[in-house]
């Protein structure tokens, strides 16, 4: 997320598809946001909700002080589905794929994604076609097997990721028989081959749609051995596998360490049980190899040894903007590996001039950016506020209800304030430290109250392996205030850039 925006701050993106997303709320460094997004020829927003991010070029006042006139995007708005109106399925934590089928009809003129993609596809296609292009083979030659081409069907593409065969799949063991027959859906990633016979979206998904159906549809609650595992509701990727390295539940003879709650365990010839052994199925214990299979060595790892750009051994650094120095490595600030992008260091708070310390969190009655648009969380959670320990309050002279501004080296906001027992000052190195919380949820779009969103306030800078910003800690300080001003929009301002 953090480089797409770089590029695009630094002018090197002509466009941006932006789907089930809203980047102006849940993107650190509002401004640099907006910048990025204002050096567009086009911006492309597929949603079901009207977003801050569809809306970035209009002036809400100070909850979203742009001129329009300084921005060259065109933006379009395409109305999608919701979840509770598409078919598919959902993944949880326990990678468990459950198929869902849509709870109403959607309103209006609404179009799946998979709809609005397909349309999409094929204009580029026919363009492509009857113009030319560059390397036009990638779009031209795509297959695209679908029975009504605009209209790809969920059921069409779970399959398609699952796998299947192109050509007959020999058994590996007797190239005389066929393990697979062409067009036919794969049983597991087992199956899949490198030798171009077979195909798949990817293959963890290999089992979940195979010529018995649709493997993520099952709802049969039965749970053998009162394993917690319920095998037959819904799938679990890879290979309906519900416990990952589950050899390990079992001592090095095979016999699993709890007899009165089995999991998987060695019958002699071969590894059985009540779920998927995660283990080569007819290796023996003494052989010993160990059940950890995707390392090596087969055993945990307590320390990386590779494929993260901070091992070998973990390290404590702070965050780029702390009250206090490393007490470990003083002379070093935040971690030397995470990902900063050229200018933005210079955007970091000190403490000197930042000495509170901010964090983000959800609420409740909160989901995403999405329940401010609701009529009943509005009313619920009507109002940005901001959560204040009470010994800065009364540092501050601030009481409840109170409007404050809470301003980082990048932007401000202002919130009510809510004096809470929840967060307490710190000591850390032997001196007070204040911790205040802000809810991530308003914005300048929706049913409720218009607020200045979260993330407005915090650095653009992603952690060293995976990128996600820094949200949870950063500088502020913290003042009382005045309401904060919001400029009427103009009907004329809504048709001049939406497309």
């Amino acid at each position: 997320m953090l480089r797409v925006f770089d590029r695009m701050f630094n002018g090197q993106m002509t466009g941006y598809i932006c789907q089930g997303f809203n980047p102006l709320q849940s993107s650190p460094n509002r401004k640099k946001m907006i910048a990025a997004l204002s050096k567009l020829k086009f911006l492309v927003v597929m949603d079901p909700l009207q977003t801050e991010t569809a809306r970035f070029w209009q002036n809400h006042g100070e909850f979203n002080d742009v001129d329009p006139a300084t921005v060259q995007t065109e933006v379009f708005e395409l109305p999608t589905t919701c979840f509770a109106e598409d078919e598919g399925a959902l993944v949880n934590s326990s990678r468990w794929l459950q198929w869902h089928w849509p709870g109403q009809e959607p309103p209006y003129e609404c179009k799946t994604d998979i709809d609005i993609l397909a349309e999409l596809h094929l204009r580029l296609k026919a363009m492509y076609k009857t113009e030319g292009g560059a390397f036009p083979d990638p779009i031209l030659n795509i297959t695209w097997p679908y029975r009504v081409p605009e209209k790809p069907t969920p059921e069409e593409l779970a399959k398609e990721l699952n796998g299947y065969a192109i050509e007959d799949v020999p058994d590996p063991t007797d190239p005389a028989k066929v393990l697979v027959q062409s067009g036919r859906q794969l049983d597991t990633f087992a199956q899949l081959t490198d030798d171009g016979k077979t195909a798949a979206g990817c293959w963890i998904y290999a089992g979940s749609f195979t010529e018995a159906g649709n493997q993520m549809a099952r709802r049969d609650p039965i749970d053998p051995g009162d394993a917690g595992l319920a095998p037959r509701w819904a799938w679990s990727w890879p290979a309906n596998r519900r416990i990952l390295y589950n050899r390990a539940s079992s001592d090095p003879q095979g016999k699993p360490w709890a007899p009165h709650k089995p999991l998987v365990w060695w019958n002699g010839s071969r590894w059985v049980g009540f779920d998927v052994p995660d283990y080569v199925p007819t290796l023996a214990p003494e052989k010993g190899a160990g059940p950890f299979i995707m390392n090596a060595e087969g055993t945990s790892r307590l320390f990386v040894r590779a494929m993260m750009r901070e091992g070998p051994f973990p390290e404590h650094y702070e965050p780029f903007e702390a009250p206090v120095a490393n007490l470990l490595n003083p002379k070093i600030k935040g971690n030397p590996v995470a990902r900063v992008f050229k200018g933005d260091a210079a955007e970091f708070g000190k403490a000197d001039e930042f000495p509170i310390v901010a964090t983000t969190y959800r609420l409740t009655e909160h989901f995403h950016f999405w329940t401010k648009h609701a009529h009943v969380n509005a009313v619920m959670q009507p109002e940005l506020f901001v959560e204040l320990p009470e010994k800065l309050a009364e540092e501050k002279g601030i009481q409840p209800g109170d409007w404050v501004k809470v301003w980082s080296n990048r932007n401000y906001l202002k919130a009510k304030a809510v004096i809470s027992k929840r967060l307490n000052t710190l000591i850390i190195d032997g001196k007070p430290v204040h911790v205040i919380g802000v809810p991530i949820h308003w914005g300048f779009m929706g049913e409720a109250k218009k607020g200045f969103g979260a993330n407005t306030l915090g650095p653009f800078v992603g952690d060293a392996n995976i990128e996600t910003p820094e949200f949870k800690a950063f500088l502020v300080n913290v003042e009382r205030s005045t309401p904060p001003n919001e400029t009427p929009i103009a009907e004329s301002d809504g048709s001049k850039r939406q497309g």
